[in-house]
């Protein structure tokens, strides 16, 4: 019995929980952030202020969200004079975040094809991404080794 996925031993695949694309926004739904946002604008008005997006966040996830999740919504929002935050500013900066981090999720799947990926290892040829393009932390002890997190 998988006890509805919760354990104590952490997600059930390590290696996809461990993406650069494995982000909250990936995992939650739009109608879950729109509750979320609806319960957040108690004056009706169908804005929230720009300091209660990562209180919406937390909120829709149920533990704090990443620091570059907080990040990539505050750039990518266009705030008017009075620093309100539309619903459909909000939806349609989650779809493109959402798309962006889709992209970044291809990376970690270097070969569609077995026999290419044994004639790369027969004649040692490297992989084409490095790993800090696939995954956030080492995976493994030995990636620990060197590892390091590429700057934008």
């Amino acid at each position: 019995m998988s006890f509805f996925g919760i354990t104590a031993l952490g997600p059930p695949s390590s290696f996809q929980a461990g993406l650069v694309s494995a982000l909250g926004i990936n995992v939650f739904s739009v109608d879950e952030f729109e509750a979320t946002f609806r319960r957040m604008d108690k004056d009706g008005s169908g804005a929230i202020t720009a300091d209660e997006v990562e209180d919406l966040l937390h909120d829709t996830y149920g533990f704090p969200p990443l620091e570059e999740e907080i990040a990539m919504f505050m750039e990518n929002f266009d705030l008017n004079q009075d620093g309100k935050v539309t619903w459909e500013e909000f939806k349609s900066t989650l779809e493109r975040i959402r798309a962006e981090t889709n992209k970044k999720s291809a990376n970690a799947k270097e070969y569609t094809s077995y026999e290419k990926m044994r004639a790369d290892r027969f004649k040692h040829i490297r992989m084409g991404k490095d790993i800090q393009d696939k995954y956030k932390v080492p995976m493994t002890t030995s990636q620990a080794h060197g590892f390091y997190v590429k700057d934008k």
